[in-house]
């Protein structure tokens, strides 16, 4: 019974780091796109990886408070938190969702990539934008805390899926588009409505 449960955590602790790596995952295309050199990808990296381990740690600690405070209600209030990000980014993730020809895209695509490639170098802005695809995973610990996950084990998960993610929109953001990210979000989004049910069952 204890395996099934550690299991069951693992898993549980997976499917909400790779629905908020999304954010990241979608963020790096872009920036992917903007032609970034390799130190700004691995500022980047580092940055979202270190943010995905603070913001849940603090969330979980606030979490598992309002466990000891709430008790049965705080898996509710926990599931709620869930329903409600997985809807923003489910709905984000649908009104980024364009639709241009090529040569429309193109001019699109080099128009923005001179925006950020300008905008998203140096240290400060990179902390800013690692912030805001971060910011999620504080709440997303509030709900886990009130599951009593393992807290150790969900942030270092959390932190190398984020890293990981971020990475890998570096990569595809060379020849993938910027609608992937788009649909990645809308999955992640999906993902958490899920876990939400799974909670107050």
């Amino acid at each position: 019974m204890t395996e099934f449960v550690v299991w069951k955590d693992m898993v549980t602790i997976l499917a909400v780091a790779v629905a908020l790596g999304a954010d990241a995952l979608s963020v790096a295309l872009g920036m992917g796109l903007s032609g970034v050199g390799r130190q700004v990808k691995l500022r980047f990296v580092t940055i979202v990886a270190v943010l995905h381990v603070l913001m849940p740690l603090v969330g979980m600690q606030v979490g598992l408070a309002a466990g000891r405070l709430l008790g049965v209600w705080a898996g509710w209030l926990g599931a709620l938190v869930l329903f409600y990000i997985g809807y923003d980014m489910i709905k984000s993730g649908v009104k980024d969702i364009e639709t241009f020809s090529f040569a429309e895209g193109k001019q699109v695509l080099w128009g923005q990539a001179k925006v950020e490639r300008e905008q998203k170098s140096s240290l400060l802005a990179m902390v800013i934008v690692g912030v805001s695809v971060s910011i999620d995973a504080l709440t997303v610990g509030f709900s886990l805390g009130t599951a009593r996950v393992p807290v150790a084990l969900t942030v270092v998960v959390m932190g190398i899926t984020a890293g990981f993610m971020t990475a890998i929109g570096f990569i595809g953001g060379g020849f993938l588009g910027r609608n992937v990210g788009s649909r990645a979000q809308v999955a992640g989004g999906i993902v958490l409505f899920l876990l939400a049910i799974t909670m107050i069952l």
